[in-house]
């Protein structure tokens, strides 16, 4: 009894001391998390990790340099420059832009786009005013053999069609200052619609970084838009009829 009695009185002299000093009174032990609010705080240490824009302008040569108003040398640079003209006068230095062994695998992947090492590649659809549509890809890859797929569309795809054609404005161009066909291959658009007609014929147009190096920029983007919604198009209805399975 008086055991009970003197673990009782102990309890409450600890609570009655967490009370005076602000501490935290846990007789069971239970987990608080109060380890984690006595830490100290780590704001100044995370500030001070990262150097300011002072100590990073002091690190670089060229950038000490604009401080001072005084051109300044760094022995490591200057050492760095000499072993490259040095690796450069016995053929070894890293090659200019665009002239490396990776630029020049992508160069022979282009120019084999048309009439390559496969032969006479190309890719081909034409739409009659019916709605038959006659598809066809060429790509001779390991002796394959011509794709052709035929097929008939809607009223209403006929019109969706018509309508792309139009908010294209397609009809308003001129391929007068258009690039010519060249190593790269061609790619030729030919339209009949509401008794007015075009025939346009350009270079290949990979991406649209090429229509800005044209004396006609704007009027190959609307080419090039065009065409790549009538390629998904196309692409998306003859995956649709021939590849999905009928519902038993």
């Amino acid at each position: 009894m008086g055991a009970l009695a003197q673990a009782a009185r102990s309890l409450k002299v600890a609570e009655l001391s967490a009370k005076i000093f602000g501490n935290a009174f846990n007789p069971t032990g239970a987990r608080t998390g109060n380890y984690i609010l006595r830490q100290s705080f780590r704001g100044e240490h995370m500030v001070r990790y990262y150097p300011s824009q002072l100590e990073r302008n002091l690190v670089k040569v060229p950038r000490l340099s604009r401080l001072v108003g005084e051109k300044l040398y760094d022995p490591d640079e200057i050492d760095r420059l000499n072993v490259n003209d040095k690796r450069r006068a016995r053929g070894k230095g890293a090659p200019k832009k665009g002239e490396g062994k990776r630029a020049t695998l992508a160069k022979k992947k282009k120019r084999s786009g048309h009439k390559g090492r496969y032969g006479h590649e190309f890719f081909r659809f034409e739409i009659n005013k019916h709605g038959q549509l006659q598809y066809a890809n060429n790509s001779r890859y390991r002796n394959d053999r011509i794709i052709r797929k035929e097929l008939t569309l809607s009223p209403t795809f006929m019109k969706e069609i018509k309508r792309i054609i139009a908010d294209s404005e397609i009809m308003l161009e001129s391929d007068e200052k258009w690039p010519k066909q060249n190593e790269d291959g061609r790619q030729q658009l030919e339209i009949r619609m509401n008794g007015k007609s075009i025939n346009f014929e350009a270079a290949k147009i990979a991406s649209l970084v090429d229509t800005q190096k044209t004396d006609d920029p704007e009027g190959l983007k609307v080419l090039y838009y065009l065409i790549q919604d009538f390629k998904c198009l196309i692409m998306s209805i003859i995956s649709l009829h021939f590849k999905i399975k009928p519902i038993a």
